[in-house]
């Protein structure tokens, strides 16, 4: 299911038995080292579904997949920056990895921005994070809620006026954000943040960062902009999401557990919610399609879809650039960890069906068919039996819930041929349960 395969690759810190260093961390000079080659050859990373899911009832496996695209238009350098978010780590840390010039232009203005929004930040090594893995490491930050033992606050939740300032750090840099993959595995979650050099700097326009808290009561969706842009992106997702079946209630509204948020939509319902059978948390195109093309309307475009999360927690995140480019999104979400399995799309044209009946046929089996059931109906299309995933391996040395590469590309691509580019991944679901998501958008063509 894949072209090309490395074997003995060192990627991240893997196990860690007997250690106190933390598994499946990301080795930031060696994922760069991958990067950077892709790079010379045109490709840009795009999107990056995370997949995996449960071993057992106390360990999960973590398989960050990154979906790269041809930079025809060469708008950036080879080049990449690489940030890797450790707050499940006592102390928490931010590092980084990339261009000698970059990292020396972090350590002035970036990591002055990072002292005022965390103030216990201090630039340094240890045993566990090295200079022969990073090219700088920051201790003491505080970039999310953290693990929040005997408290009624969610654990691992990103902190919106952490993070946003921090972005607009980098674009002012002339980094831009691409993706935002996540490593981890064992109950483990490292959010990273993948950026690339613009070969022509602009102005930059304004950055929006929100965060689906659907694993809480009530459901919320947080919001952090530029207090210019603030009033105006909240009414614009509220507006459009209330108009949605089970959002109707909604209102906009802070509480003692919002502070790290410009703005928050409480009630919301972006999810499925907690379900029986197994689908708990599920993404639902409606709600998701309310929120991205609301703003896509208004001239914001999705940059990347970062995953945060940890202790079973999932918090599917989106960041917008603010271009004046009107976009139209799409939806791509897989349900290998269910029966039967699915592939489902929203947004998108109808006539794709065909096409992707055929791939489905030759690699899943003639058993698929594109039929939606009760739990789908708000999808335009619904693929049963597939296979994207290796699934649950019993009795067997293959991987459970391994990806397939070869599905994944016969999608994209048919949907790249109608104008369709992988904007973000977006990573659903709780506790095991993990739903890999791309979200899709291009241009709206004017009238």
């Amino acid at each position: 299911m894949w072209d090309l395969i490395w074997h003995n690759t060192r990627m991240t810190s893997g196990y860690q038995f007997f250690s106190m260093k933390q598994p499946f961390f990301p080795i930031g000079k060696n994922v760069v080292k991958v990067l950077d080659a892709l790079g010379d050859h045109g490709w840009v990373p795009t999107a990056s579904p995370n997949y995996g899911g449960p071993l057992d009832d106390k360990a999960s496996v973590d398989w960050p997949m990154i979906v790269f695209k041809k930079d025809t238009a060469e708008l950036y350098e080879k080049q990449t920056l690489l940030m890797a978010v450790k707050d499940q780590n006592i102390p928490g840390k931010l590092m980084a990895c990339g261009p000698a010039e970059v990292i020396s232009q972090l350590k002035g203005s970036f990591a002055a921005r990072l002292k005022q929004v965390s103030p216990a930040a201090q630039e340094a090594f240890d045993e566990y994070d090295t200079q022969q893995e990073w090219d700088v490491v920051w201790r003491e930050t505080s970039i999310t809620s953290g693990m929040q033992a005997f408290s009624l606050a969610k654990p691992y939740f990103p902190k919106g006026q952490v993070v946003l300032p921090l972005l607009e750090e980098v674009y002012k840099l002339g980094w831009h954000l691409v993706c935002g993959p996540n490593f981890g595995g064992i109950k483990v979650d490292w959010p990273c943040l993948v950026f690339k050099k613009l070969k022509q700097p602009s102005t930059s326009g304004a950055l929006a960062f929100g965060a689906v808290k659907d694993q809480n009561i009530p459901g919320k969706f947080c919001i952090t902009t530029t207090p210019s842009e603030l009033t105006a992106v909240t009414q614009t997702i509220h507006e459009a999401l209330r108009k949605v079946s089970g959002n109707e209630g909604i209102t906009i509204e802070k509480d003692e557990y919002d502070a790290d948020h410009g703005q928050v939509i409480r009630k919301t319902s972006i999810t499925t919610g907690a379900m029986a059978f197994g689908t708990s948390y599920f993404p639902r195109k409606e709600s998701i399609l309310a929120i991205t093309r609301s703003m896509g309307a208004k001239g914001w475009k999705l940059e990347a879809c970062p995953m945060f999360g940890g202790m079973g927690a999932s918090w599917p995140t989106f960041v917008w650039h603010q271009t004046g480019q009107v976009m139209e999104t799409a939806i791509v979400a897989i349900k290998d960890q269910s029966y039967p399995g699915k592939v489902v799309l929203g947004g998108v044209e109808k006539d794709v069906a065909k096409k992707l009946m055929d791939c489905f046929a030759v690699m899943s089996g003639p058993q698929v068919e594109n039929k939606n059931d009760s739990y789908d109906q708000d999808y335009d299309l619904a693929f049963r039996h597939t296979k994207m995933t290796s699934g649950k391996a019993i009795c067997s040395l293959q991987n459970s819930w391994w990806p397939y590469g070869y599905p994944m590309e016969v999608i994209l691509g048919e949907l790249m041929q109608r104008g369709w580019e992988p904007a973000g991944g977006p990573a659903f679901g709780s506790m095991q349960l993990s739903w890999p998501a791309v979200i899709l958008q291009r241009e709206k063509p004017t009238a």
